[in-house]
């Protein structure tokens, strides 16, 4: 399965823009001004958080990978509805988004009967002992109604080739070049260059 956004690009992708010297609340702050790669370091950012997350929802109708699709949507919306200057942290905050996403998604696979959810610790608890907003009044309704989030999902959907998007969401997992080839049956040499395509599809349609 791709991702619902299309693709990330990851930190060598976009290396000569050197997006690790900006905090997690400036590049919220460029995600909500429409920049796409802001969103790409935060998501390798992220990465670790939103798998350690995914762990904790696993079960047998929900993969490991969906729900890290979830948790990028989450994140995604943390960065759009993200108040700079709160005085609560974006970590924080995007951790709260990312598992409401997942919450979301568990929910739909089976009723609350047979989830038993009461063995995860709940979002409204986890509000409470840290004491961090809700990142939306609707939970239904995140992420997709923010003008610039979908301006970048649909650029970067038109962009990438299904391989591209396939190439990166390895990539941002954190696979090496040739365990990618491995899974998709391509040389070490045809991962690259898809990556280098995107790093140049990417800057043509974001800039």
């Amino acid at each position: 399965m791709l991702f619902p956004l299309g693709c990330f690009s990851l930190q060598n992708v976009c290396q000569e823009d050197d997006w690790g010297n900006h905090t997690d609340s400036q590049l919220s702050a460029l995600v909500r001004d429409g920049v796409a790669e802001a969103f790409v370091e935060l998501a390798d950012r992220f990465m670790p958080l939103i798998k350690v997350k995914a762990r904790s929802f696993h079960s047998m109708s929900l993969e490991i990978d969906d729900l890290c699709q979830e948790g990028l949507l989450g994140l995604l919306d943390a960065a759009e509805h993200y108040q700079s200057g709160s005085e609560t942290a974006f970590k924080a905050y995007a951790g709260v988004c990312i598992q409401n996403r997942m919450m979301m998604a568990y929910r739909k696979t089976k009723s609350q009967k047979r989830l038993g959810l009461g063995r995860f610790v709940s979002l409204s608890n986890m509000e409470e002992e840290t004491d961090l907003p809700d990142c939306s009044q609707n939970p239904e309704d995140l992420v997709l109604d923010g003008e610039n989030v979908s301006r970048i999902k649909r650029q970067i959907s038109r962009s990438l080739s299904p391989f591209e998007q396939k190439v990166l969401f390895y990539h941002l997992d954190g696979c090496p070049y040739a365990e990618i080839s491995e899974k998709l049956s391509v040389t070490e040499k045809a991962v690259d260059n898809a990556l280098q395509r995107v790093r140049r599809k990417l800057k043509q349609s974001f800039h």
